[in-house]
């Protein structure tokens, strides 16, 4: 009787596996994905917010808009419908050309043509037509560094710069010209 020797096969299926594991370790390391650069982010359409502690500081509706990797800043294009949120008292509103957002200090500076629209009590309307704001969300100050109209009913007065306290309602004006009829 002639015995069957398996040693020889099982050497070479022993090294066959050793062979595929050592090709499989060694392609291992290509399937790595290479990283992309972070681009910015395009959004159309959509709302964007910053925050208080204690509520929302403000939102801005918008038609485009292109968004930080990071998230902390973004700029924005043609806002249809900003607001600037006022504890205990009605937002004021906003329309404005151009936004930048710094999402982390929530402040946001506005340019091109932009008009804010604050509610007084008894029904008054004021409102600040410029080309050109920075909104500071901490204190809640509104800085018109460019020649504004302000109107509330039928005066009408032209400033070379404003600065607005939305928690008072104070309006520290620069050199004026203005109109009552």
């Amino acid at each position: 009787m002639t015995r069957l020797n398996w040693r020889p096969p099982a050497v070479v299926a022993v090294l066959a596996f050793l062979a595929w594991v050592g090709f499989e370790i060694g392609r291992a390391g290509s399937e790595i994905a290479v990283p992309r650069m972070p681009t910015n982010d395009q959004i159309v359409g959509g709302t964007i917010h910053g925050q208080r502690i204690d509520k929302r500081a403000w939102s801005l509706d918008f038609d485009t808009a292109s968004v930080s990797p990071d998230g902390s800043q973004a700029t924005i294009a043609h806002v249809r419908d900003g607001r600037i949120h006022r504890p205990g008292k009605p937002d004021v509103t906003m329309t404005a050309d151009g936004v930048t957002v710094n999402r982390v200090s929530n402040d946001f500076t506005v340019t091109g043509p932009v008009t804010f629209v604050e509610p007084e009590p008894g029904g008054r309307i004021r409102r600040f037509t410029t080309v050109g704001a920075h909104y500071q969300g901490a204190t809640r100050m509104l800085e018109l560094d460019h020649t504004a109209t302000i109107t509330e009913g039928t005066t009408k007065v032209v400033v070379s710069k404003a600065t607005v306290d939305f928690r008072t309602g104070d309006v520290k004006v620069g050199p004026l010209e203005g109109t009552c009829s």
